[in-house]
């Protein structure tokens, strides 16, 4: 069984906590400061992936704006995975058809780490582009913008939705 390095994941979540509690000021603190916010102090009932498995499974979809038309494809939406590819921390960018798809092919670096009980994510970004009102909260510790949590089981479609601001 091959297990993927949390080292990167933790660092990101560091990072962002760190990045929340800056103003950008030049003078030295004179106490230790205590970061409190959500995005680095995990929900009741969080569980990080402990030991999770590279499977041979992709994610894929396409990622759309509901207009009065009804739906219609989004070009150039980045999409971050942390858990897709050998060593996970994989982006891809939609077509003209709004289509992704993160590969399930081992041989060629890509696969999906999964651990039963524990949701994968993504985080969708766009340029005039937002969340749209009434996404589930997230089970992970994160208040980024664009965050989706999917449940994986064995190839995954998983559309998502924009709305312009």
């Amino acid at each position: 069984m091959t297990t993927r390095p949390r080292t990167a994941i933790v660092a990101l979540i560091l990072a962002h906590g760190l990045a929340a509690g800056c103003s950008g000021a030049s003078s030295a603190p004179t106490a230790p400061t205590v970061l409190t916010t959500s995005s680095t102090i995990p929900p009741a009932g969080f569980r990080y992936p402990t030991n999770p498995t590279l499977m041979s499974v992709a994610i894929f979809g396409v990622v759309s704006e509901v207009t009065a038309n009804g739906p219609q494809p989004i070009e150039g939406v980045d999409i971050y995975c942390d858990s897709c590819g050998e060593v996970g921390h994989s982006s891809v960018r939609t077509d003209a058809t709004g289509s992704y798809r993160f590969s399930g092919d081992l041989a060629s670096g890509g696969g999906v780490w999964v651990q039963r009980g524990i949701t994968n994510y993504l985080i969708v970004t766009k340029g005039g582009y937002q969340d749209p009102p009434g996404l589930p909260a997230p089970t992970w510790p994160s208040t980024l913008a664009g965050w989706r949590e999917v449940t994986i089981d064995g190839d995954t479609r998983f559309d998502i939705q924009l709305v312009r601001r």
